[in-house]
């Protein structure tokens, strides 16, 4: 995977390097709750029963995306319904996925019945994107409980179901998942993470018998499952490379994925937060293959040696040293966990040093994301929690179902304040799913947060008034200010492909990129030079093309 160095220049002093962040005010950032006012309405269905199945806890995931590209991000949620369970008659009335289309403003339109495949009716957990058969539009990969399906788009909002010719396979419960050149090819193969074993028609009792007091298991009760990982042929079809690549772990119990050069060798690295058994860190070596080095990154367990429920996933440089960091959810008791990333020497856990440890300790977290909500050129973090057990509060008096969302600004060394996230964070929800993107093209960018068995939200976030620059479709894995580019996985879903720069001290004049090998070194000049807009990059990293558009 080659990897693209961002460089940015300005106008207004010439300078060759990023804008240093500023101090942030001690404010908190008012997200507003804009969920009917933009006209989205999904609400999540985990077909809940008597028996307290395990995989009724763990829904739902969404993906932030362009699908009809027309340069503003769509919705797509994914949905579950009734459990599959064995000799039960399959309802001809069964939610399906939903998609919405976006005006450009965050007024969305329900496209669902237009989207053909897109409407699948299967027991969902989450959901990819990315271009998988090289026509150039965005495709959809569905993790579920039984079958996984892969959809092709075709670029106007609608979709067909491939899974069948792709040469994928399997039943299994699966869970987080992840689109990745690992073989550096020019397409994109496939990771899958698998979570556990379940028997749905002889579910196991767990808790108290006593009326109402019936638990959903542990994790602990069930076996966990070997993840798969899908090689490209480049057309679309899929051929299993799991053994091959160097992945195993067959005792994992696999909720999220991330694909990202974690190391900074210009390979995509892959890690997998599983679910109270230990994390991996698979190290790519660029020709397809991966090492097993989860024991001296630092990356499988918690500073105390101990592993963790880990679920959703976040990456990016929260310090400003240009290394990437990982930020891991988990259960409650144990905090959520920030590994620091130290270059060669692995990855630190200073979760307590970052102040993110006593406020993470009670809340279940699940979907998470860095991002610079108030524009002042720094990541701050924002979580979405939610219990797994809905009686929660017969066996602890002083934890609950529905959990207020968190929020935290970085103050750019890395350390974190928790902050009055307005509406975001005035209500307890049953979060899982939490998602960025610009939804309403002002350059500030909104949260999508999903609930299992209940509504989605959607938050606006109120434009700090610093000018920015939007930079989309830079190849996966590039660097651009503190991130990625490539979708931030979260938990089961994915956030926009964008990355959001402030540009305080001035219009941007030109980008420098820098390629390893044979390509070198690329300087694209910006002429008029660009105060506030959009980068578009089309094209390879030897010969990328740069659009601009204002806001």
């Amino acid at each position: 995977m080659r990897r693209i160095v961002v460089c940015l220049a300005l106008a207004a002093c010439g300078r060759e390097t990023p804008p240093q962040p500023q101090p942030a005010p001690a404010t908190g950032i008012a997200f507003t709750d804009i969920t009917a006012a933009c006209g989205v309405d999904f609400v999540h269905d985990a077909g809940k029963t008597e028996a307290k199945q395990l995989p009724e806890t763990m829904g739902a995931g969404a993906a932030i995306v362009d699908v009809d590209e027309d340069g503003d991000l769509d919705l797509y949620f994914v949905q579950s319904g009734p459990l599959p369970i064995p000799g039960t008659q399959r309802a001809a009335d069964r939610p399906t996925n939903r998609l919405f289309l976006n005006d450009g403003k965050a007024h969305f339109r329900d496209a669902t019945k237009e989207s053909g495949d897109g409407a699948q009716s299967n027991y969902g957990m989450g959901v990819v994107c990315g271009d998988a058969n090289g026509d150039g539009h965005v495709d959809f990969y569905l993790t579920n409980l039984g079958p996984d399906a892969l959809l092709f788009g075709d670029g106007k909002a609608h979709f067909r179901d491939a899974t069948a010719q792709s040469g994928i396979t399997g039943d299994e419960w699966t869970m987080g998942a992840a689109f990745l050149d690992a073989d550096d090819d020019g397409d994109l193969d496939l990771f899958v993470a698998t979570y556990v074993a379940i028997d749905l028609a002889h579910p196991l009792w767990c808790g108290e018998r006593k009326p109402g007091w019936r638990s959903y298991c542990h994790p602990d009760a069930y076996p966990g499952l070997e993840d798969h990982f899908w090689k490209n042929n480049g057309d679309g079809t899929f051929v299993e490379a799991t053994k091959v690549a160097g992945f195993s772990d067959p005792g994992g119990k696999g909720l999220g994925v991330a694909a990202s050069d974690l190391d900074g060798d210009g390979f995509v690295d892959l890690y997998v937060a599983n679910d109270s058994t230990e994390n991996r860190f698979y190290r790519g070596k660029g020709d397809g293959t991966f090492e097993d080095a989860t024991l001296r990154s630092g990356l499988g367990v918690d500073r105390f040696g101990r592993t963790e429920a880990s679920m959703g996933i976040a990456i990016g440089d929260v310090d400003g040293d240009g290394k990437l960091d990982l930020f891991v959810t988990g259960f409650d008791d144990e905090s959520d966990t920030l590994y620091l990333g130290l270059g060669s020497r692995g990855f630190d856990d200073r979760t307590v040093a970052a102040g993110l440890e006593a406020p993470t300790m009670l809340p279940v977290g699940f979907g998470c994301v860095l991002e610079d909500f108030d524009l002042d050129g720094d990541l701050d973090l924002a979580i979405a929690n939610g219990h797994i057990l809905d009686n929660i509060e017969l066996y602890n008096d002083g934890k609950t179902h529905a959990q207020r969302a968190l929020l935290f600004r970085n103050d750019g060394q890395g350390h974190f304040t928790s902050i009055d996230g307005g509406a975001f964070t005035a209500s307890p929800f049953v979060g899982r799913g939490l998602y960025m993107g610009d939804l309403d093209g002002d350059g500030a960018p909104e949260l999508v947060l999903t609930q299992c068995n209940g509504p989605a939200r959607v938050f606006r976030a109120p434009h700090p008034g610093t000018p920015s620059l939007t930079l989309r479709g830079l190849p996966r894995n590039s660097r651009g200010g503190s991130r990625e580019s490539g979708a931030q996985s979260s938990y089961l879903g994915q956030s926009a492909d964008e990355i959001y720069l402030p540009l305080p001290a001035g219009p941007l004049q030109r980008l420098e990129l820098a390629f390893p090998g044979r390509a070198g070194r690329q300087t694209i000049a910006l002429d008029p030079p660009i105060a506030d807009g959009v980068l578009v990059f089309r094209g390879e990293p030897g010969a990328l093309r740069v659009e601009q558009r204002g806001r």
